[in-house]
């Protein structure tokens, strides 16, 4: 056999799916040549890639008038009633806690009731009527439709309602319709005790 024949059958690999040149490797990029400047990069890029990978991540703080904070401990308070006919009752009633101010970011109502004009939902803080624009603007902002089939969070109303401590929140149903409704009401917000200075009623 000739050196040329040797050569060959060195070179010619035994396995047909690799590749014709037995002295041809790939070449895999190593995980941490990541970090490694680039050739064009000089020593200060390199720093400030191994600066950045290494700063922590920060904290971001969301709208507190639209998700509950961190440290706040939340409130989300509901009920459901069966209300007779001809009759008048307090749907659902919270009073504001010592220590820091009661904030409600959201609400939801339902009613099975089949006529607008029979029912009526009042929210009051203290007996004022809160929420003035909420409800039917041709009825005198009268709230008497649900938000939704349910009281589960993408039916709620986006609202902004303190309660000071002490102060007393109240939804009152009245029912004139001539058989029983079923009426709902939901308020979520949280208890913010980080407050020092009290601030009025806002949004409600």
């Amino acid at each position: 056999m000739s050196d040329q024949d040797e050569r060959f059958r060195k070179d010619t690999p035994r396995n047909p799916f690799e590749t014709y040149d037995a002295n041809f490797k790939q070449r895999l990029q190593s995980p941490s040549s990541v970090m490694s400047a680039s050739p064009i990069a000089g020593k200060e890029d390199l720093q400030k890639r191994y600066e950045q990978s290494n700063v922590m991540p920060q904290a971001v703080s969301l709208p507190p008038h639209l998700f509950i904070p961190a440290d706040a401990q939340s409130i989300d308070i509901r009920n459901l009633a069966n209300v007779p006919p001809g009759t008048t009752v307090d749907l659902l009633e919270f009073r504001g806690r010592k220590g820091g101010i009661v904030k409600f970011i959201a609400y939801g109502v339902f009613f099975d009731a089949l006529m607008f004009d029979l029912i009526n939902l009042v929210p009051t803080v203290n007996g004022v009527r809160v929420f003035p624009f909420h409800g039917n603007p041709q009825r005198r902002f009268k709230i008497g439709l649900g938000t939704g089939s349910d009281l589960s969070n993408v039916n709620l109303v986006q609202c902004q309602l303190d309660l000071q401590p002490g102060d007393i929140l109240k939804w009152t149903f009245t029912n004139d319709d001539v058989v029983d409704v079923a009426a709902g009401v939901r308020m979520s917000g949280y208890f913010d005790q980080s407050t020092i200075r009290k601030i009025g009623r806002f949004g409600g």
